[in-house]
């Protein structure tokens, strides 16, 4: 049988080639930049104040810290900041240099938060509803009511006087002249009460919408029992009493004030 078979030389073993594949790991809370571990931040300002530390773990420590975006509060807090600014001036030029980069890597984090614009996220439809609800009545009941003074009963004279033709001519000249001196004291006293209407609804609208934002914020921004109670309660007392009106209107009882006693009560 061996005559019959043909023997090839065998080749090297070749394995065929892997694909270049990325593994990946978890990232884990402690890796982002604006994550930290205060007590990381107290144990390197420890060792970068130490003078028995080799140059070399400092400057590890600074580059370990310049992957880092601690905010201001922790800076001060943990005293971390002072230290770096000191080692900018370190004898040593690779602490110095490596200082430098991290303190102001940090300056800049902590000016582009300042001038940062704040972000308004805006509510769920309901919550919304809700609010500018909340927010109308109480401008309602913030409103004083004015009684509107009709014409004078001047002319039920004509009707019980029983005098002569010529008093009675008399009286209705008195009663004409009456008539349009009142008309034209109305339309004055209507475009004077016009012009301070639209002011005052101005001020009660963004009187209102303070109160509400105030309250709001008071019960954590949940549209709560605890914020519909209050609604309620303050409606109602801002509708019955005068004295308690008149103070929240002309700003002699402050809305902080007026939240907190609500809220307590």
């Amino acid at each position: 049988m061996d005559k019959f078979v043909i023997r090839t030389p065998r080749e090297a073993y070749n394995p065929k080639p892997k694909y270049n594949r990325k593994f990946y790991k978890q990232a884990k809370i402690e890796s982002l930049q604006g994550v930290v571990v205060i007590e990381d931040l107290e144990r390197a300002e420890v060792l970068l104040k130490r003078n028995d530390v080799s140059p070399g773990k400092k400057v590890k420590t600074l580059k370990t810290l310049l992957q880092k975006r601690p905010p201001k509060e922790t800076l001060i807090k943990t005293n971390i900041g002072k230290t770096v600014h000191k080692l900018c001036k370190h004898e040593n030029e690779a602490i110095a240099s490596t200082a430098n980069e991290v303190y102001k890597s940090w300056k800049e984090h902590i000016l582009s938060k300042v001038n940062r614009p704040k972000l308004e996220v805006a509510c769920d439809l309901k919550t919304q509803n809700f609010k500018l609800s909340a927010r109308r009545m109480i401008r309602d009941a913030m409103k004083r009511e004015t009684d509107s003074s009709g014409e004078n009963s001047f002319g039920e004279e004509r009707y019980k006087t029983k005098e002569n033709g010529k008093r009675k001519r008399e009286l209705d000249v008195d009663i004409n002249i009456h008539k349009k001196s009142c008309k034209e004291k109305k339309n004055d006293s209507s475009e004077k009460i016009h012009k301070s209407s639209k002011i005052n609804e101005d001020t009660l609208d963004a009187l209102a919408e303070y109160i509400e934002r105030e309250l709001f914020q008071e019960t954590k921004r949940l549209i709560n029992n605890s914020y519909k109670r209050t609604v309620r309660k303050l409606v109602f007392s801002l509708k019955h009493q005068d004295e308690l009106r008149n103070s929240v209107v002309n700003s002699t009882k402050s809305v902080d004030r007026l939240i907190k006693d609500f809220l307590q009560s």
